[in-house]
């Protein structure tokens, strides 16, 4: 925490049994969900490698910023649904 302090980072605190609340779990859905459209199947270990770097270019930090941007509108809709299913 202190590294990302001296290097003013805000890091947000979250349950840990709270995906919706995690961008990190969007973005592993949205990787996964382009690595795998089509129903496609890989035959190597470096096949699926080469195909999850091509994804991951394919992510701008515009996208990836707009998920954490999002968070407050995550809060205030797990606050309203009581913990319940949000639209996230």
């Amino acid at each position: 925490m202190k590294w990302f302090s001296s290097k003013k980072i805000e890091v947000l605190d979250w349950p840990a049994n709270s995906p919706v609340l995690n961008p990190v779990e969007h973005v592993w859905g949205l990787l996964t969900r382009a690595v795998y459209r089509h129903d496609k199947q890989f035959q190597t270990v470096d096949e699926l490698k080469d195909v999850i770097w091509d994804e991951c270019g394919q992510h701008s930090p515009t996208n990836l910023e707009s998920l954490t941007k999002s968070m407050p509108n995550r809060l205030c809709q797990v606050i309203q649904k009581f913990g319940g299913t949000t639209s996230y």
